[in-house]
């Protein structure tokens, strides 16, 4: 697994902490080698583990059992553990294990076949890919896009993202995890399957067998039996009968209880390769195998494949020339059939009975059924344009929602750089560099000195700004701190007062939130609020949103004149007003913008309140408040 916290395990060890350990680090590993044992131990450790327990452990157990329970197609459980381990890894800010375990996310979605969610949550496996990120791990998120790709019939896009994976996945080294090697067997076996849809034989039947030595030399167990049946299928498509079959008796060693589906295909593909060696016997039995497994049958999948082991069947009963047989199975394929999605199969299925009916000179019978392939060959063509245009329709609305996403950025970077055009009131640069030039002229050079360092320093930082997209809220309040200080000596002669909190508990150099967005508001409180007074008092201050990870609320508060006051004298002074309604419409728009990109709805997160009104007349002032969506260093 991948983290950005090397010392997750330098903890003071304990004999409970000593076993938990040693189950999830276990765990991590019998996720791809033992299934058996990795259940055993997921059961022991949800009845050990509470919130108290050591997060590097519970982070381990939350990975492992969403790894697993996707496996065992429980989808909802797979979710709930990953979110847990989200929120985890949040906590710590690891970027590279948030790639990872967004990545996962995707695969499960995937195998949902919710492939709006998959896109949403490879798109944010993508923004924790930072550029010093391993190449290994960006292979696992373009594996995953891989496979979206293919869902969508695009082979070429699909193509050239395994191929990415494949080429970072070439000469894994000793740091390489059972994962890694499990993401490589997937990207082959995706491979394999583009390949075999191009009709390209011999390459789809190399990429498929690739999987098989990694499976072996390591103990891989997730999808094992899928790769060998995928290895067979490859073999008999190239009239490789020895080696079909050998893939196939290897499925039926190899899977658990957990994997009959393959099993199944194993067995009917078995019964096939014995027909078509003239070994009827052999046949038969394997066929009839592979029909236990659907008892009983519970999807439409298991009716079609029930219904094709009939037809097989009854194929065999043809060939022994005991026609009563074969009609008696191809009538059981029929209604199998019916209650199946196959209507290709079930077309053929109808084909046989009219061919069968004919040979019999029963002419009645034959047209009926050859009505039927005709209704079913129609049915399916419709059935196949829908789903085309269901294929089209979806993937026109990822690409949709990719193109509103970029544009979004785009706008973004747009109100960026107005923003900074608009970020500094004229009269305040006016004003500071006067204040400036008159402790020049009356002899105080060592404060015009520091003071014009600090402000070259500030409008530094300022053009600095205009080229990033977030900054962590110590850097924000270092700048803040600076401009307020320029404010209390150049404007304010040492009468303005002011104090920033940080949220507790917060290492401030990690929490990010977007450039030049807080500044406006500090300005209009000085403008509005203070300067009127010529002094005064500001507090500014974070908070983390208790019901929303993704949220930082500001509040700045000022003992000024208040805003509805404030609002009567900026209507004399029209040029400013003109700048302050540029840079506070441009920030309330960016800031909306800003939300809408995390998929926040509504436009209340600016709130602006007159003290008057909030204390019954007690003090005056304003109080604003804005949320700031914390954002991913992209």
């Amino acid at each position: 697994m991948y983290s950005t916290q090397p010392g997750l395990r330098k903890k003071a060890p304990n004999d409970e902490h000593t076993l938990l350990r040693r189950l999830t680090d276990n765990l991590a590993k019998w996720v791809f080698t033992d299934f058996e044992q990795a259940a055993a131990a997921m059961n022991e450790l949800s009845g050990l583990l509470t919130p108290l327990s050591p997060f590097d452990i519970r982070l381990s157990y939350h990975r492992s059992a969403a790894f697993l329970e996707n496996q065992w197609l429980r989808y909802d459980q797979s979710l709930l553990h990953a979110r847990l381990a989200v929120g985890i890894l949040e906590s710590l800010a690891d970027t590279w294990g948030l790639a990872e375990v967004w990545s996962d996310i995707a695969a499960t979605y995937l195998n949902q076949r919710d492939w709006p969610a998959a896109e949403d949550a490879l798109a944010r496996a993508r923004r924790y890919l930072v550029e010093d990120a391993p190449v290994t791990l960006q292979a696992h998120v373009a594996c995953r896009q891989g496979f979206l790709h293919l869902h969508f019939n695009d082979n070429l896009q699909a193509l050239n993202s395994l191929m990415d994976a494949e080429k970072a996945l070439i000469g894994l080294d000793d740091r390489a995890t059972l994962k890694d090697y499990y993401i490589k067997t997937l990207v082959f076996s995706g491979l394999g399957e583009i390949y075999e849809r191009l009709g390209e034989k011999e390459k789809s039947q190399d990429a498929y067998r690739s999987v098989l030595p990694i499976v072996e030399k390591y103990g891989l167990r997730p999808r094992i039996g899928w790769h060998y049946l995928n290895a067979g299928r490859a073999a008999m498509a190239r009239n490789d009968a020895e080696q079909a079959q050998a893939h196939f008796e290897k499925v039926l060693q190899l899977v658990g209880n957990n994997e009959m589906e393959a099993k199944t295909h194993a067995l009917s593909n078995l019964g096939i390769l014995a027909m078509l060696s003239g070994n009827a016997v052999r046949a038969f039995n394997l066929f009839g195998q592979a029909a236990a497994q659907y008892n009983p049958p519970t999807k439409p999948a298991d009716f079609n494949n029930l219904s094709k082991i009939e037809n097989w069947r009854a194929g065999l009963y043809l060939e022994l020339e005991d026609t009563e047989q074969a009609e008696t199975h191809f009538k059981k394929a029929w209604e199998f059939g019916q209650k199946g999605n196959d209507l290709y199969h079930l077309g053929e299925v109808c084909q046989n009975l009219a061919s069968l009916y004919a040979e019999k000179g029963e002419y009645e019978k034959a047209y009926f059924w050859q009505s039927r392939v005709t209704e079913l060959n129609q049915r399916h063509f419709d059935q196949l344009r829908d789903h085309e245009r269901q294929e089209i329709e979806a993937r026109y609305q990822l690409e949709h929602s990719r193109q509103e996403a970029q544009m979004a950025k785009l706008r973004v970077a747009g109100l960026q750089l107005r923003a900074l055009r608009a970020q500094m009131n004229p009269h305040f640069m006016f004003n500071a560099l006067n204040a400036i030039q008159g402790l020049v002229t009356s002899g105080r050079n060592a404060d015009a000195e520091s003071y014009l360092a600090k402000f070259a320093k500030m409008m530094r930082h300022t053009l600095e700004y205009s080229d990033l997209e977030v900054v962590t809220l110590e850097q924000e309040i270092e700048f803040l701190e600076r401009y307020l200080d320029i404010n209390r000596k150049l404007r304010f002669r040492d009468k303005l007062d002011f104090q920033i909190i940080g949220p507790k508990n917060q290492d401030l150099d990690e929490l990010l939130i977007p450039t030049m967005i807080v500044q406006p508001f500090v300005e209009n409180a000085i403008e509005h609020g203070l300067r009127p007074r010529q002094e005064g008092r500001l507090t500014i201050r974070f908070e983390l949103v208790d019901d929303d990870d993704h949220l930082l609320r500001c509040i700045i508060e000022d003992d000024g004149v208040g805003v509805n006051k404030g609002r009567e004298k900026q209507a004399a002074q029209l040029g400013f007003q003109k700048h302050r309604s540029r840079g506070m419409e441009i920030t309330k728009e960016r800031l909306n913008l800003l939300h809408e990109l995390q998929r926040r709805e509504g436009d209340n997160f600016l709130q602006i309140s007159d003290l008057l009104d909030v204390t019954q007349g007690s003090r005056s002032g304003t109080r604003v408040e804005v949320l700031l969506p914390l954002m991913n260093d992209e």
